[in-house]
């Protein structure tokens, strides 16, 4: 296996799947925006505290958290969970295009330093990601650590390759 060529394809990947995370990141901030924003329009809550599908809706997640919000508290709860997993999904789409960036320059051969310790990175990533899934989602979360490990291996494989070729 040729480490150059593969991170050259991993690092691609992580491009793609990074600037799709952005893309995606940036919409869920608009509509975690807009939820909170409909949070506090009276008119829209106030229908909505009349919808009995609602009320029900809402009590059963009262019951089921043991708190007593109101539709207009939950709504505005609800924005703001998603604003701040948007924020966290756009740190980890960005963390994923400089990964890329980084996988590139180190197949080219302009410094392999960087895309290891952004491997390095990725792979705590993936594992905090395995861990706030509660295991739900094992196979990705998987195979997220197994890319990540993957691209690290293959980091460190040319940045040896530099440090041998510095030594002599």
């Amino acid at each position: 296996m040729d480490p150059r060529k593969t991170i050259k394809v991993l690092a691609i990947l992580a491009l793609v799947f990074g600037i799709i995370g952005v893309i995606g990141s940036l919409l869920m901030l608009v509509g975690g925006g807009a939820i909170t924003a409909v949070s506090q329009n009276e008119q829209i809550m106030s229908e909505v505290a009349n919808d009995q599908e609602v009320a029900n809706a809402v009590n059963d997640a009262n019951n089921a958290l043991g708190t007593d919000m109101d539709a207009a508290t939950a709504t505005a709860s609800t924005g703001v969970m998603v604003i701040i997993v948007a924020l966290i999904s756009l740190i980890s789409a960005i963390t994923g295009i400089l990964e890329g960036v980084f996988g590139l320059k180190a197949a080219n051969g302009k410094g392999a330093k960087p895309a290891f310790i952004f491997g390095i990175v990725e792979i705590v990533l993936a594992a905090i990601g395995l861990i706030a899934s509660g295991f739900s989602s094992l196979f990705g979360s998987v195979i997220s650590i197994v890319i990540a490990a993957l691209y690290t291996y293959c980091a460190k494989q040319i940045l040896d390759e530099e440090n041998g070729a510095q030594a002599e």
